[in-house]
C-alpha cells in the first residue's frame, strides 16, 4: 500500500534499459584503457562498512599513516556513470525512479540488480571503478593539509557489516 500511495515503479525494467548494461554481464571487468584513464588504487588496504546482507556496497574508504606523520584518509563512491551514460535509456529510466526503495521484505531498485549488486558493488577482491576523494590530514590538528579527487580504480580489501569487525 505503501508503495502505491508514494507511486513508487515497481515494473521490470525494460528491455532497452537492459540494452544499456554491458554485454559482458557479471564478467566484465575494465579494458586496459579504462585502467590507464584512471588512478590506479588497487595497492590501497580499502574497506567497507554496510549493515548486514548489503548488496550493494556503493562507498568504501582507507586510512594510512603516513611517512611524514600525517595520516591519508580516503573515500571511494562506486562510478555508476561508467555504465550509465547521461540521456541514455538507463540514465532517463534512473531519473524518474529516482531512488531505491527500501522497504523490510523487498526493495525497489532505481537501477538494474547487474549495476547495483555486482558491476558498481564495491565487492572485496575485485576490481571496481570508483570517484575517490583522498585527503592527507595533520596528524596534530587534524587540518585537511591537501585533497585530491578523481576517477579510480580500486581492489577492496575487506567487506565488514556494522555489527562485525
Amino acid at each position: 500500500m505503501i508503495l502505491h500511495e508514494f507511486n513508487v515503479d515497481m515494473r521490470p525494467f525494460s528491455q532497452k534499459v537492459i540494452n544499456c548494461l554491458p554485454a559482458e554481464g557479471k564478467n566484465w571487468r575494465p579494458s586496459a584503457e579504462e585502467i590507464a584513464k584512471r588512478w590506479d588504487l588497487r595497492h590501497l588496504e580499502v574497506c567497507s562498512v554496510d549493515p548486514p546482507g548489503c548488496k550493494d556496497i556503493d562507498d568504501a574508504l582507507h586510512c594510512i599513516d603516513l611517512p611524514n606523520g600525517n595520516y591519508q584518509v580516503g573515500v571511494h563512491i562506486a562510478d555508476v556513470t561508467h555504465f550509465v551514460k547521461s540521456g541514455a535509456e538507463i540514465d532517463r529510466e534512473a531519473a524518474r525512479r529516482c531512488t531505491t526503495v527500501y522497504m523490510v521484505d523487498r526493495r525497489t531498485d532505481m537501477l538494474p540488480g547487474l549495476l547495483t549488486e555486482n558491476l558498481c558493488s564495491l565487492v572485496s577482491d575485485v576490481d571496481r571503478c570508483a570517484f575517490s576523494v583522498i585527503w592527507e590530514i595533520d596528524s596534530q590538528t587534524f587540518e585537511t593539509v591537501d585533497v585530491k579527487f578523481g576517477k579510480s580504480l580500486i581492489r577492496s580489501r575487506w567487506s565488514g557489516n556494522y555489527y562485525k569487525a
